[in-house]
């Protein structure tokens, strides 16, 4: 098959690269779009693929900001998206809503008292009239000769559901002209978290039957058209193996080799969410101080999140004996070596919310976190880390208070890494659900290889009723696009 993938940024490939991989082997051609660059390395990432595969190609995606129509179709998507977080599932989740508000423009926001105070019927019917005319702004002409020229068999996308997403040019340009469509869900929080999925793919390629309730539920996508794939991004851990002795890994961070360490996985938060750096050090004072003998010289490796490496170098640990920072992004096989014995030597692993507490439950890892208030947002306050405490008995030991968290970390070391069977019903839940043995990646390249074989749906016409509509729009698409040019 001729396989068009489109990436929001090159980033992605850090979740998706065994799939590109995997199609590669198989023999068939991929073109791989990104809309923009990304700073944490990626991009290395897809010239490596290329050297190795010639049939994988990349570019960057057409600029669908060029458009007419994009600043009034942005504005729409924005507001829709936005009306989202006004139903009763998130009003638990005060952030997420607060958050698809500081997206939209000024103009928008001065009637937010308004639309907030609306009854959920106005709300509904606002939402449908928006959606009528976001439906009947034309596809990009050039995207639509940009995929006319490719001829892809199939186009993937991914992660098409973040707040305003331009991606959505590319599903709707693609069902005009009949082309096979499937959406990867990219991440264990897009389903909740993100925009409303407005426009069906032929097929949504997702982790879990958590996912799939989430598809059906919350963006109310028919059943058929979803596939449980596991998540194909954490396959490479269940293969990974140890290559350095615990005395060599801890020698070569800076750590005493004749004691235990805990891990500490730093956390992407919320923007404007207080400083991770400032819970650490007091974390790393309170288990200096702890009245556990096991905390008191246990070893402490920190590893920030590579998107917030920039907060991290400002934090000094070196008043504090066997406590050391180590800062690299897993983006080739060094660095991945790197993390995987970080995870698999620890003792215990320590964040707030974090992917990370998935790869290491499966290596086989006790998992902690604290529910610190100040991160209620992060936390709490969002649906995907409820997943986290509750699938198959939960993955996380979750203290309410640092006396709490103290006393289950002493219990982890205390008790070993003896925690593959309390994070087994989980992993096998939530990452591998079609067996513990089972490759995702495989799963997904099948479920590509199957919806390409599948026959091609009819292009997708304009109802004609919407002809005049967008006769009505087109002020208003000059009066919104002379707008933003103004600001």
């Amino acid at each position: 098959m001729k396989i068009l993938f489109s990436l929001s940024h090159w980033g992605l490939l850090r979740t998706f690269e065994s799939v590109v991989r995997g199609l590669a082997e198989r023999g068939h051609e991929l073109h791989i779009v990104s809309d923009r660059d990304e700073r944490l390395g990626w991009q290395v990432a897809a010239e490596n693929l290329m050297r190795e595969f010639p049939s994988i190609t990349c570019e960057r995606a057409p600029r669908v900001k060029k458009s007419p129509w994009y600043h009034l179709t942005s504005d729409l998507r924005r507001l829709l998206d936005y009306l989202r977080y006004l139903g009763p599932l998130y009003d638990a989740a005060p952030k997420l809503r607060s958050r698809a508000a500081e997206t939209l423009p000024a103009v928008q926001r001065r009637w937010l008292p308004i639309i907030d105070r609306l009854p959920r019927w106005a709300v509904r019917g606002l939402a449908f009239v928006l959606r009528q005319m976001e439906r009947t702004i034309p596809s990009y002409a050039p995207l639509l000769d940009f995929l006319a020229r490719e001829k892809p068999d199939l186009v993937l996308l991914t992660p098409l559901l973040p707040l305003g997403s331009s991606q959505i040019e590319f599903l709707r340009a693609s069902k005009v002209l009949g082309l096979r469509t499937a959406l990867c869900v990219g991440s264990w929080d897009h389903l909740s978290s993100k925009a409303l999925l407005r426009d069906f793919p032929d097929r949504v390629l997702l982790w879990n039957q958590t996912q799939k309730n989430e598809a059906i539920d919350f963006h109310h996508v028919p059943a058929d058209r979803i596939v449980i794939t596991g998540a194909q991004c954490y396959d490479q851990w269940f293969e990974y193996r140890s290559r350095l002795s615990y005395e060599d890994f801890s020698r070569g961070v800076g750590l005493r080799t004749d004691r235990p360490f805990i891990l500490y996985v730093g956390s992407a938060l919320f923007q404007g969410s207080p400083l991770e750096t400032d819970f650490v050090r007091s974390w790393v004072e309170a288990i200096r101080g702890s009245e556990h003998a096991e905390l008191r010289d246990v070893g402490l490796l920190l590893r920030p999140h590579p998107s917030r490496m920039d907060e991290w170098e400002k934090l000094d640990v070196s008043g504090h004996e066997n406590v050391v920072i180590r800062t690299s992004n897993p983006v080739d096989d060094e660095t991945r070596a790197s993390y995987f014995e970080s995870l698999y030597h620890s003792a215990a692993v320590m964040g707030l919310n974090t992917s990370a507490f998935l790869e290491a439950g499966i290596v086989g890892r006790p998992v902690h976190t604290i529910l610190a208030p100040e991160f209620w947002d992060n936390q709490e306050g969002t649906l995907h880390f409820h997943y986290l405490l509750n699938v198959e008995g939960g993955l996380l030991r979750a203290g309410r208070s640092f006396d709490e968290h103290l006393r289950q970390l002493a219990e982890s070391l205390v008790a070993g890494n003896k925690s593959e069977k309390h994070n087994r019903a989980f992993v096998e839940a939530f990452v591998r659900p079609l067996g513990l043995d089972v490759s995702a990646t495989k799963a997904f390249v099948d479920a590509c290889e199957a919806l390409g074989e599948s026959p091609q749906a009819a292009a997708e016409k304009m109802p004609r009723w919407r002809a005049p509509l967008r006769m009505l729009l087109h002020p208003l698409a000059r009066l919104v696009r002379s707008h933003h040019r103004r600001k």
